[in-house]
């Protein structure tokens, strides 16, 4: 439930994580100047922050529309609902793309007035649009990655498992380490009956990380603690739809204690930009350093920065 507040919750998130480690200022903005960015009466600087949160780039829209997509999908399947063809999916995750083009260009000022309701790209908003590269790009890695969710071992179990138990779908979570609120958003979770194993699936549209099977390992907590259930019963797995290919991880009790430790070790980090630390207020921005790097050259909040 919303509560009206000067400064918003504390919490951790893997996301968090990665953007406090990354660049402190763009921390600053994203998670503490943009509070409220969406209220009439705010300070301009805590709406524009607000909307420059908002922007996404074109794989990040596809990767989030493709997302939405399959839990579509995987819903009609539990609900015993019609299923989409590859074509159909295709044309719905198009049809949002299409959307975020108009916003961008025909009906900016809506997003500037509700930015979470209406996209931005931010080839529009920082660059000339998108170039027919771009788009053809764009084209090709959302029939690939489609056609591959068809095909992928994750929905092939889920058509052909007699017995199996979904736990979610798409699911933004909370639990609770030392008094401070994780979120995790869980792509797919269920259970295969017949080998009493809980597999965590991660959908992925990007190329392979190092860092992927760190992000499941918070998943896996998530599970252990709130659910109790064996680390030995749960079976992570990223599911690369740009390659085709699925990697399965059976994580270890170490590997998750290493996971609960650097989420510790990020809280205490983190708390140390707070002024109040009951109100989550933060210190001045000054205190948030800038740090110079490629990763400036497409970053949100990159007009705010006067190095670039």
């Amino acid at each position: 439930m919303y509560v009206d507040r000067d400064y918003p919750a504390f919490s951790w998130s893997n996301s968090r994580h990665k953007t406090f480690l990354e660049c402190l200022r763009k921390y600053f903005h994203q998670y503490y100047e943009s509070h409220n960015g969406w209220l009439y009466d705010s300070p301009e600087e805590n709406k524009a922050a607000y909307r420059l949160k908002n922007i996404k780039n074109i794989p990040i829209l596809l990767g989030d529309l493709i997302h939405k997509a399959i839990d579509l999908q995987l819903k009609n399947i539990l609900n015993g609902n019609s299923l989409f063809t590859v074509d159909e999916m295709m044309a719905m995750v198009t049809r949002g793309l299409n959307n975020a083009y108009l916003d961008s260009t025909k009906f900016r000022h809506l997003w500037v007035q509700k930015p979470k309701r209406h996209q931005m790209l931010y080839e529009f908003y920082y660059g000339d649009g998108l170039s027919k590269d771009a788009i053809s790009a764009a084209k090709t890695k959302l029939e690939v990655c489609v056609k591959n969710f068809f095909m992928s071992k994750t929905y092939q179990d889920i058509l052909n498992k007699l017995e199996m138990r979904v736990l979610y779908s798409e699911d933004f979570q909370t639990f609770e380490v030392n008094g401070v609120d994780v979120f995790v958003v869980l792509d797919f979770i269920y259970q295969d009956v017949s080998q009493g194993k809980w597999i965590v699936v991660d959908w992925k549209t990007g190329k392979e990380s190092d860092d992927d099977r760190k992000q499941l390992a918070f998943y896996s907590l998530y599970l252990s603690k709130e659910h109790k259930i064996p680390v030995d019963d749960i079976i992570i797995r990223n599911e690369y739809l740009l390659s085709g290919k699925h990697q399965e991880y059976q994580l270890t009790e170490f590997e998750i204690d290493s996971a609960q430790q650097l989420m510790n070790e990020s809280i205490y980090h983190m708390l140390k930009y707070q002024e109040d630390p009951v109100k989550n207020k933060p210190l001045d921005k000054e205190y948030f350093d800038m740090n110079p790097s490629k990763k400036c050259n497409y970053c949100n909040f990159k007009e705010n920065c006067i190095q670039i």
